[in-house]
C-alpha cells in the first residue's frame, strides 16, 4: 500500500539552459551570450517543486532519460523533497531539455524546446493507487491519454484535479479538460479557443464549454482571472523588480494547490498564487526563484489591500 501525499503530478519536466543576452538578436545577426545557466525545469515537476516548498507531500509521475541530463533531473527532484517512485527513466532517450533566451532588465524569454517521443507516459502502465493516494491530481494535459485515466481515476476517487493547459495536445484533450475541477488556463490558450475575447468571456466559455466548476486565465503581468458559480474574480499581479518570467505559470499553480488543500476561498487562493508567482520572477531559473511560504505571505501582507 502506497503511503498518502498530499499531491500528484502526472506531466513534464524538463533541463532549461538559460542563456542571458543584453538583447534578443535580430534575424542574421549574431548576439553575445553573457550569463549561462543550467536549471531544472516543467511545469508539473516545478508546480509540485513548488507544493513542497510549501511543506506540501508530492509524488512526480514521468520520465526521462538515461542521460547525464536525466540523472540531473532525478537529482533535481529528489533534492526538492518529491517523490520519485513513479518515475520512469528510458535508456535511449534524450531527457526533455530547452534554451531560453533571456533579455537582461527585462525578464521575458524566449522558449526553444525537445521532447522525444520515447518519454510519453504510457496509459497501461499508470497505477490507479499511484493516483488515488494523494489528495489532489496535477496534470498539464501532456501525455493525454495517461493524463485522461489519471483524471477518471483521482473523479472516480473524489479527489479533486488541477490543469495547467497551455496547448491543445491531440484530439482527447478536450475530453481531458471535461474531467477537471481546476482548470487554469494560460491565456494563449484562451484565445487559440475563442479568438479576442476579453478575459471575463474567456473563463466563462471555458467553464461553459468543459462543465468545469472552477475556470481561470493566467495573463502575467496582469493577473489571473476566474470563474467561479457564475461570479467572475479579478485577481491582479503583484509589482515586483523582474528577472525571469521562466516558470512562473508552474509556481502559481502550485502555490494554488497548496491554498486549495488549505481550504482557502479562491479569492485567497488566487492572490497567494499571484504572489507566489511574483517573486519567482525575482530569480533566474524555474525552481531557483521558487519563493518560501513565509516570503508570500509577506509579500501579501505588504500589499492588504483597502
Amino acid at each position: 500500500m502506497l503511503p498518502t501525499v498530499d499531491v500528484v503530478g502526472l506531466g513534464l519536466n524538463a533541463m532549461d539552459t538559460i542563456c542571458v543576452v543584453d538583447r534578443y538578436p535580430e534575424p542574421k545577426t549574431k548576439t553575445a551570450i553573457q550569463r549561462v545557466r543550467v536549471e531544472p525545469g516543467g511545469q508539473v515537476a516545478t508546480a509540485l517543486a513548488a507544493c513542497a516548498r510549501f511543506g506540501l507531500t508530492a509524488r512526480y509521475i514521468g520520465s526521462v532519460g538515461g542521460d547525464d541530463a536525466g540523472k540531473a533531473q532525478l537529482a533535481s527532484l529528489r533534492d526538492a523533497g518529491l517523490s520519485t517512485q513513479f518515475v520512469r527513466v528510458v535508456e535511449g532517450a534524450t531527457t526533455q531539455f530547452a534554451v531560453i533566451v533571456l533579455e537582461e532588465g527585462v525578464g521575458e524569454r524566449t522558449i526553444l524546446w525537445h521532447h522525444d517521443p520515447l518519454l510519453d507516459c504510457l496509459a497501461e502502465n499508470l497505477q490507479r493507487e499511484s493516483i488515488t493516494s494523494a489528495r489532489v491530481l496535477h496534470l498539464d494535459g501532456c501525455d493525454s491519454a495517461a493524463a485522461l485515466k489519471a483524471a477518471r481515476f483521482a473523479r472516480e476517487a473524489g479527489i479533486p484535479v488541477v490543469i495547467d493547459i497551455d496547448e491543445v495536445y491531440d484530439h482527447t484533450t478536450e475530453e481531458l479538460l471535461r474531467n477537471v475541477d481546476y482548470l487554469i488556463a494560460a491565456q494563449d490558450f484562451a484565445k487559440a479557443l475563442f479568438g479576442e475575447r476579453s478575459p471575463e468571456d474567456s473563463v466563462r466559455a471555458l467553464a461553459d464549454r468543459f462543465r468545469s466548476p472552477v475556470a481561470g486565465v493566467t495573463m502575467g503581468d496582469c493577473g489571473a482571472v476566474f470563474f467561479e458559480r457564475g461570479r467572475i474574480l479579478h485577481s491582479p499581479a503583484f509589482t515586483v523588480p523582474v528577472a525571469d518570467t521562466t516558470g512562473a505559470g508552474d509556481v502559481f499553480h502550485g502555490a494554488f494547490i497548496y491554498g486549495l488543500l488549505q481550504k482557502w476561498i479562491l479569492d485567497d487562493i488566487v492572490r497567494f498564487a499571484n504572489a507566489a508567482a511574483a517573486l519567482k520572477c525575482t530569480q533566474i531559473g524555474a525552481r531557483r526563484g521558487i519563493p518560501s511560504l513565509e516570503d508570500v505571505q509577506t509579500l501579501i501582507a505588504g500589499n492588504r489591500r483597502s
